[in-house]
């Protein structure tokens, strides 16, 4: 499971900010994450139920996902369409030279703090 990893590095920055911010505490984390990455939401929460405990500021934080669109375009026809896992083939022309329209990383959009 290397979300926990990604998650743990995501809750290590958080902690560093919201300190750096005086904060008391941070109640609520908004992530964003794209699944052609292969990260699924279940996973990413679980994963940050483990890793909060680990931080003093987050340990009572809950966690907000948003879910980018797995939306891939194919560099041969341009046909864009929803896929469900890299590599994955077009419908149109049936190439694999496709590339994700969103980004494909793992990120913090923001989080909410106490001070």
């Amino acid at each position: 499971m290397h979300e926990v990893h990604i998650v743990r590095e995501l809750v290590t920055k958080v902690d560093q900010q919201a300190a750096a911010q005086g904060a008391r505490r941070v109640t609520r984390v908004h992530l964003k994450f794209n699944p052609l990455t292969s990260h699924d939401g279940e996973h990413v929460q679980f994963c940050f139920d483990i890793v909060k405990s680990e931080s003093r500021l987050l340990k009572e934080a809950t966690l907000a996902l948003t879910e980018i669109p797995p939306l891939v375009r194919c560099r041969k026809c341009g046909h864009e369409f929803k896929a469900h896992e890299l590599p994955d083939i077009c419908p149109q022309c049936d190439s694999v030279d496709l590339q994700p329209v969103h980004s494909t990383d793992m990120t913090v959009e923001g989080f909410d703090i106490e001070q």
